[in-house]
């Protein structure tokens, strides 16, 4: 049975979406023994845990412009400088605990979610030998900063080929990337037409329907979002579907008003749902944030994209790069958001040729990531299982780093 252990971080939503897809993909099969660790969290200190998680939701929340100008440094460092960039601190006590777990579990694939599992394997293989084949996955439409640190892996898997080059640029070599797009669950490769999905939620079959998905972190902007939209001179009946998350707070105060919105909008009120792929499926197009995985299931589905201009760094990367395929619009203001809505209720062609530009940038990320992953070979630990001082390993791994072998 191959083993894979998939390297996970807490910081947003999307690494560890992504890690459960992968794992349901891969146990599917009853051919894969699978572990997902989240090794910042397991391996490093609270407060550390609470900078990448917690930390990163305020920042991009209350202190958007200060992290926006950190992101846009990091992104113009010197690719050179690797061994000393930023996200080096936060795993300089990772590598004892990181290559324990590695050779105890001896698996054939270690796949990472995000960079810092990238610097981290990039950091041990300086020193120790991993049989196992390595693997770490973009999840932005953007090279966001820190990629560089990543040069060690086996494989870097893309979101586009778009972005080939600048990471060749960056110190990859063209055989280290893949492209598979990004994963996300399977579900949302499964074919439903628009009246069958609308049927199956009670949604009335021919009204324009927008779906507001705005939430999860520090984010409530959904409420914010529907009160424009019924609080406007929009005319024509339309239904709005919107998903709080796990935001009970905001969903029971919108259960509270929704008598009192004008009768044209239909306003069906969800908590957390885990049909994200239906509601997709039965939506004309969605209002919300820029994230990878959300991106992803709506190119996946061909739903075009009305997203906020008020976002981290990585988010608008993202949204200027669906823009520049043909499958996204943006807005700042309330009188653009509404403005949009109006334009795609009157002009349904063009909001179906926005459809048609989003599939085009369709890729089976789970699938091309599941065959990538059964393609390597297993890994034979037999010649690495030697007695190992542990209490050294960070102090070696970090001393090599820093030399800059």
């Amino acid at each position: 049975m191959k083993k894979v252990l998939i390297l996970t971080v807490t910081a947003g939503n999307g690494h560890n979406s992504a890690a459960n897809a992968l794992k349901q993909k891969l146990e599917s099969t009853g051919k894969v023994e699978v572990k997902v660790v989240d090794f910042i969290k397991e391996y490093t200190s609270k407060l550390n845990v609470w900078t990448i998680d917690r930390g990163y939701d305020l920042a991009v929340g209350y202190l958007r412009s200060i992290y926006d100008s950190f992101y846009e440094h990091y992104k113009k460092v010197d690719p050179k400088k690797e061994n000393t960039c930023a996200a080096q601190a936060s795993l300089k006590n990772v590598n004892e605990s990181l290559l324990k777990l590695i050779y105890d579990f001896q698996p054939d694939v270690i796949y990472g979610t995000s960079y810092y599992a990238g610097i981290a394997l990039t950091n041990l293989k300086r020193v120790y030998s991993l049989p196992c084949k390595t693997v770490v996955c973009m999840l932005d439409y953007v090279v966001s900063p820190f990629w560089e640190a990543n040069f060690g892996v086996d494989y870097l898997t893309l979101s586009h080929e778009d972005f080939r080059q600048e990471l060749i640029e960056e110190g990859f070599k063209d055989n280290q990337l893949i492209y598979t797009g990004i994963p996300v669950r399977e579900q949302f490769f499964q074919k439903k037409d628009k009246q069958e999905a609308r049927e199956e939620l009670g949604l009335e079959k021919d009204l324009f329907t927008v779906f507001i998905l705005f939430g999860g972190g520090h984010w409530h902007g959904g409420h914010r979002i529907l009160k424009s939209i019924v609080g406007s001179k929009i005319k024509d009946k339309m239904q709005i579907i919107i998903v709080n998350g796990r935001d009970e707070k905001t969903k029971n105060k919108i259960d509270r008003e929704i008598k009192k919105y004008p009768k044209n909008f239909v306003v069906k009120n969800y908590g957390f749902a885990k049909n994200i792929d239906v509601i997709m499926s039965a939506s004309d197009v969605i209002v919300g944030k820029a994230g990878g995985l959300q991106s992803t299931e709506s190119i996946v589905k061909g739903l075009p994209i009305i997203c906020t201009e008020k976002i981290p760094a990585q988010e608008k990367y993202n949204i200027e790069f669906i823009k520049s395929k043909g499958g996204a619009v943006t807005y700042r203001t309330k009188k653009q958001l509404i403005a949009h809505i109006n334009d795609f209720m009157v002009n349904p062609d063009k909001l179906q040729k926005m459809s048609e530009n989003l599939l085009k940038m369709k890729m089976n990320g789970i699938e091309k990531t599941y065959e990538l992953i059964m393609s390597q070979p297993d890994a034979d630990y037999s010649n690495v299982l030697k007695k190992i001082d542990y209490g050294k390993v960070n102090k070696i791994v970090n001393r090599a780093r820093k030399s800059k072998k």
